[in-house]
């Protein structure tokens, strides 16, 4: 690994720099894209290490995914010249928990070699319980049920804690499926994701000596993207930090996009008032893009409610001015966008250069149709081109055979 040999304070702004050098009390860091919340939460971790604030192990740093975790680890470990196993607990939300549970998993009723199940293996124990429990799958899909079960998950409701509405029997029923799937999993010694943040903050509740022994060990907590966190998870955080009340989240409220799978945008604009004499800091200079295109974005967020405000500026040139195009549906745009790639950008840039960002997968195939028409390159990055699924190339398979079969034997009139 190649060891980065800077002042770790060095090339930092003055906003990253009191975000940093001040890790005592709570922190909301509101971080703007491209304002370098990464480097900012990396470089406190390693601010508070240089300056013997506390032993790496006496540190929590939380994030939604491996890739983070994994990219934080990096960076730390160059400024510090450490193994990245110096610090054991910066991982996810998750993988923090199965850690803690696996320690303690007997007040769980669980022991240290519990499975963690992945969601065929939910749907698989759901569609078990609705056949004995008489509920015909084919009118009240697992999937459905395995989403009410999530949802109670991240709400920190164990079966027992769930009132179902009255009058209506469907949420009765799944009720009663999630309390026989959590009798089950026990039995099996199994959890799923949502049982590790729920399980953990249920065994802190209940045992206060485990809790202590987290609360002592734990001086400084920080959370990255936490404008994403749900109910349990900021639960989950809130017990860890009570003590010192040192903990430090950064995220950006105008990127809250992740309601529909239980996060609370509250959590963030409530922070000030969870955690009492909060430092907010805000993140505003964008080293990412041009003025121009920070502007609209600016104009079209202002009109959002809910949201602390910021206004993100660059020291970079205005840049090109955006240009926006109606186009009536989904192939009239990926036509237009063929030809402004074609007659414009192609003769200025190499393909290599340009990109076309969707809001979901299935919104390429059209954009890929008209490239295989016209012969344009392309590749799908985050995802399979259309022709390239396995289910579409069996389909065109089985289209072919007919064709061939038609060729030779053509049907009579």
């Amino acid at each position: 690994m190649k060891v980065i040999k800077q002042n770790y304070l060095s090339n930092l702004n003055n906003s990253q720099k009191e975000a940093i050098i001040d890790p005592e009390g709570p922190c909301l860091i509101v971080a703007g894209a491209g304002s370098g919340k990464t480097k900012v939460l990396t470089t406190r971790v390693v601010h508070i290490i240089k300056e013997k604030k506390a032993w790496p192990n006496q540190i929590l740093c939380v994030t939604f995914t491996n890739k983070a975790a994994r990219e934080m680890q990096n960076r730390i470990a160059g400024f510090l010249n450490e193994k990245i196993s110096s610090l054991p607990w910066l991982g996810t939300f998750h993988s923090v928990s199965a850690k803690i549970l696996r320690r303690h998993a007997e007040s769980v009723g669980l022991n240290s070699r519990f499975t963690i199940i992945d969601q065929e293996d939910q749907l698989r124990l759901i569609k078990n319980i609705c056949k004995a429990e008489n509920i015909d799958v084919k009118k009240v899909a697992p999937q459905f049920i395995l989403s009410f079960i999530n949802q109670w998950k991240n709400k920190g409701l164990l079966p027992k804690d769930v009132v179902a509405k009255r009058g209506v029997p469907l949420e009765r029923a799944i009720l009663n499926v999630y309390k026989f799937y959590q009798e089950r999993l026990k039995i099996l010694n199994s959890c799923d994701f949502g049982d590790l943040i729920l399980l953990c903050v249920t065994m802190f509740e209940n045992n206060p000596d485990v809790l202590e022994l987290y609360l002592s060990n734990f001086k400084y907590i920080l959370v990255d993207e936490y404008q994403d966190s749900n109910y349990i998870q900021s639960k989950w955080l809130k017990l860890l930090a009570q003590k010192r009340n040192n903990i430090c989240c950064v995220g950006d409220d105008d990127q809250s996009i992740y309601s529909w799978r239980g996060a609370e945008i509250r959590n963030f604009l409530d922070f000030s008032k969870t955690y009492k004499n909060t430092k907010i800091i805000k993140l505003e200079q964008n080293y990412r893009s041009t003025q121009n295109i920070l502007g609209a974005a600016s104009g079209l967020i202002a009109k959002n409610t809910d949201r602390l405000g910021k206004k993100l500026w660059t020291d970079s040139k205005d840049g090109d001015p955006v240009k926006l195009t109606c186009y009536k549906n989904g192939r009239e745009e990926a036509t237009g966008v063929g030809d402004i790639i074609e007659k414009k950008l192609k003769k200025k840039y190499s393909l290599n250069n340009i990109s076309i960002l969707v809001r979901a997968i299935f919104q390429t195939r059209e954009f890929e149709e008209r490239f295989l028409k016209i012969g344009m390159g392309y590749r799908v990055i985050g995802g399979t081109k259309f022709y390239e699924r396995a289910e579409i190339k069996d389909s065109v398979a089985f289209l072919r055979i007919i064709n061939q079969k038609m060729m030779i034997w053509p049907l009579k009139e």
